[in-house]
């Protein structure tokens, strides 16, 4: 799998916000990008990009944290953690959102839009009306925060919805492919059962790197998954999963802190 140097940097700072103490030396990321062959050059010239784009700023001289357009998304993303508190029972009532209203020619405006639906596991069920089954907390004020937070314009509109008709019912439980998420969760849980028991047995290069871009992997799955609820997927798998990404992403974090030599 390839990876870039802004990914590189983007993801060493976000660990380094939780784990590491927040600002990170240039030379400790000019040492990550190493494991992946990038030269340092290319990670200085990904900081200057990353500057530029507000994802990256500097508290003080070769010094780099994330920036404050990258905290939201950074914040979705460590809450990976904590998916099985955001749960709640599934009255069979959806969120929705209408769109149809909203500009389509403001191409970036569209992209935030459909990102935060995206990472809120919003499928469309007809033009311009995305649904998700109505199953995480806080509930729609919440959801309507989070998606604005995330990119949605504040005036779409964000509401609950249900008596679907049976066609309409049935169409809306078959947005989301449930065989191929939980095929995921199974291939995700065996792979990183393997990979956590083989580790420690690599060289250090091959294990932060192998840490990396599975825990990378299983991170991104996480994140962008809709958190079903139980009638349409099996949740069980899902939270088997999780439980034991979390404990290979500690013992990467670990690994990753014996390589970089931050204590």
């Amino acid at each position: 799998m390839n990876v870039g140097a802004k990914a590189v940097v983007l993801e060493v700072l976000s660990a380094g916000e939780s784990m590491f103490g927040g600002a990170l030396p240039v030379r400790t990321l000019v040492q990550a990008a190493s494991v992946f062959d990038i030269a340092e050059n290319s990670v200085r010239v990904a900081i200057v990009r990353l500057r530029a784009e507000g994802l990256v700023e500097s508290p003080g001289r070769g010094e780099y944290r994330l920036g404050p357009s990258a905290q939201v998304v950074n914040e979705k993303i460590h809450g990976w953690r904590t998916v099985s508190s955001r749960l709640s029972q599934w009255d069979g009532s959806w969120a929705a959102v209408f769109t149809a209203d909203l500009s389509r020619t403001d191409r970036p405006a569209l992209r935030r839009r459909l990102r935060a639906l995206r990472y809120l596991g919003f499928e469309e069920l007809k033009a311009g009306l995305f649904l998700r089954p109505n199953n995480l907390r806080p509930g729609i004020d919440g959801l309507r925060r989070e998606l604005v937070a995330l990119g949605l314009e504040p005036q779409a509109s964000v509401f609950r919805l249900e008596e679907l008709n049976p066609e309409q019912e049935e169409h809306a439980r078959a947005l989301w492919d449930s065989p191929g998420l939980e095929q995921t969760y199974l291939k995700l849980h065996g792979d990183l059962k393997v990979s956590m028991d083989r580790l420690e047995e690599l060289p250090l290069n091959d294990s932060v790197r192998e840490a990396f871009l599975l825990g990378r992997e299983g991170i991104r799955h996480v994140v962008l998954d809709p958190l079903l609820p139980d009638p349409l997927v099996d949740a069980d798998k899902r939270s088997t999963m999780v439980n034991v990404l979390q404990i290979y992403c500690d013992k990467g974090l670990h690994l990753w802190a014996r390589f970089l030599a931050i204590d």
